[in-house]
């Protein structure tokens, strides 16, 4: 043979990707084990990438559903990528897009398959379990957190305040002259402005910051790390948009508001004082 062909030949086989072998009974058992009670969506995708990395290479795994987009897998984007749906029982479980530093082979995407209706199950359940639990501590007309989410929350940023000196900040709000538009114009278009303050409110913070509605028209936010400098600048956010809404002008609504800043040896009992107390004194005075 000429040497130079037998040359090739020798690099072929050093790169040559070894048959990639269908899941057996026992290895879909085992990983479906694996998979069971697992609720934590995080913790679920790790096993799997963990699982599917063993019989494939993946430089990059990324997840896209509900308009988020989830790095499963951290690591270089390739030029080779192929997307997979994922669905059980006919409902869509978002997409996967797979880096990898070679063209997948029809072996291995018939694998890719079997360990996506594998997952899919499990998957299904842990959405199902986040959409749940969002929902009792969600309120459904504001979409913000509702007070039992706000009371964890405060508890946990408290702590995180006391172990690592991070500023927090709790600041709250009032909406001004709404009992009359429910008097006046009934409760349709009292949610209306519900439902256009809390976007408001949303759009006045960071996207790391919290925001509640605690009662029929009071709202919490918290903002961490923060200074008494961070709620002024959300305040006056939240004041300028509030002016800018026809809705809210129309319906001639304003917003009172009140913050309090972390002090050691706060409880949340003495940090909602606090804020509410602010708040009133402006509330008075308008």
């Amino acid at each position: 043979m000429d040497p130079l062909h037998w040359n090739d030949k020798l690099a072929d086989s050093q790169y040559a990707k070894p048959r990639t072998k269908p899941l057996g009974a026992d290895q879909r058992l085992l990983l479906l084990q694996k998979f069971q009670g697992k609720l934590d969506i995080s913790l679920l995708f790790e096993i799997f990438s963990r699982e599917v990395e063993k019989q494939i290479d993946i430089s990059r795994l990324i997840w896209n559903a509900d308009n988020t987009t989830t790095l499963v897998r951290q690591g270089q984007s390739t030029q080779y990528r192929q997307t997979f749906i994922l669905r059980f029982n006919k409902q869509e479980l978002g997409k996967l897009q797979y880096h990898t530093p070679y063209p997948l082979d029809k072996d291995e995407v018939n694998l890719l398959h079997t360990y996506h209706r594998l997952f899919a199950g499990p998957l299904a359940c842990a959405l199902e379990y986040r959409r749940v639990k969002n929902m009792a501590l969600r309120d459904y007309l504001s979409g913000l957190g509702n007070r039992n989410s706000f009371e964890q929350d405060l508890n946990h940023a408290i702590a995180m305040s006391e172990r690592r000196n991070i500023g927090l900040v709790l600041a709250m709000f009032d909406l001004d002259n709404f009992k009359q538009v429910n008097d006046r114009f009934g409760h349709p278009d009292g949610d209306k402005v519900i439902r256009h303050f809390s976007l408001l409110l949303k759009k006045s913070v960071r996207a790391t910051d919290r925001c509640y509605r605690v009662g029929g028209d009071e709202f919490a936010v918290l903002l961490q790390p923060a200074t008494d400098t961070s709620a002024l600048h959300v305040i006056r956010r939240l004041d300028a948009l509030m002016a800018d809404d026809s809705t809210l002008r129309t319906l001639k609504i304003g917003c009172s508001s009140g913050f309090s800043v972390y002090q050691k040896g706060d409880t949340n009992i003495t940090l909602v004082d606090r804020a509410d107390r602010h708040l009133y004194k402006q509330k008075r005075t308008r």
